[in-house]
């Protein structure tokens, strides 16, 4: 017997014996592949599929994927399927979705030329444009009303102010760790103060994350889009700029030929520098050197740039 309430230790046969008494599925070769705080990820075979067995302490997250992906799928954008969800299932004990997965391989994987990822990265441009045509109603992080995703704040305003702290203590890290100069945080500052006061009307959808790790492709053609945890509701300019800061200057271009005129938009800089600073801070507290200074270059470059 499986003790409720456990999900840390399911693994292997024991996560096997969970799905089956939860779902009544058949899941074989089970195997951890993410552990989070509050979120597992596990990875298993159910007949000759792959699929991917999803846990979140916060059913808030699965709620909101949920309506993103048919949101995704009803605008033609490549998704994985919900085979099954269950907000507390008995044995497992926490809100529990079961995914297939993506079709193709992710781009690191992919035998392409340079000339395919160009096209590669003209359609993720294009792509990306189109999951921005869904307005959605306030801004942040989002939540489910009646069956529509709504932001968690009223006003830009308000969205940029519950980042305040975080992003003071982003400066001070970097500020502490001589990073940045005292010339380099006021700049910084100045461009969170530009931002809060942006007026871009409606909120736009935006996927958050979309880098090379999140899109899988077969030949030149996306064929799955993963990873709708960190959906939110605001600029769409920052989410061109999430998306480039992962790619390198030939990859950028022919992203931003695929988007069109507003991934040329001076602010999508700015937002760059917004979450880079950020970045290096996250990326100093998991102690990858690489990670960091790769940050830190794509920082003093782009602030060169404003």
């Amino acid at each position: 017997m499986i003790e409720a309430h456990n999900v840390t230790s399911l693994e292997g046969n024991s996560l096997e014996r969970a799905i089956r008494d939860d779902f009544g599925f058949e899941i074989t070769n089970a195997k951890k592949i993410i552990k989070g705080f509050s979120n597992q990820v596990y990875e298993g075979n159910m007949k000759d599929k792959t699929v991917f067995i999803r846990t979140n302490k916060d059913k808030n997250v699965f709620e909101v994927e949920q309506v993103g992906y048919r949101i995704f799928e009803k605008q033609g954008i490549p998704v994985p399927k919900i085979i099954a969800y269950q907000e507390n299932p008995k044995t497992i004990g926490f809100p529990t979705m079961i995914m297939s997965s993506a079709e193709g391989k992710v781009l690191s994987e992919s035998d392409i030329s340079l000339e395919q990822k160009d096209i590669v990265y003209e359609n993720l441009g294009k792509l990306l444009k189109k999951i921005h045509e869904t307005k959605i109603k306030d801004f942040g992080p989002m939540k489910v009303h009646n069956q529509e995703l709504i932001g968690k704040f009223s006003t830009w305003k308000e969205r940029c102010l519950s980042a305040e702290k975080k992003n003071e203590i982003a400066i001070d890290f970097s500020i502490t760790n001589k990073y940045i100069n005292n010339e380099e945080a006021r700049k910084i500052q100045e461009i969170y103060k530009e931002i809060s006061e942006l007026d871009f009307g409606k909120a736009s959808l935006l996927h958050s994350d979309l880098h090379h790790g999140h899109f899988f492709i077969t030949g030149t053609e996306i064929t799955g889009i993963i990873d709708l945890g960190a959906l939110e509701a605001g600029d769409p300019r920052s989410d061109i700029a999430m998306s480039m800061i992962f790619q390198n200057s030939r990859e950028q271009e022919h992203f931003k030929k695929g988007y069109g005129e507003l991934a040329n938009d001076p602010i999508v800089n700015k937002y760059i520098v917004k979450i880079v600073i950020r970045k290096i801070l996250g990326r100093s507290h998991r102690d990858i050197k690489g990670d960091v200074e790769s940050a830190i270059s794509i920082l003093k470059n782009t602030l060169q740039k404003i």
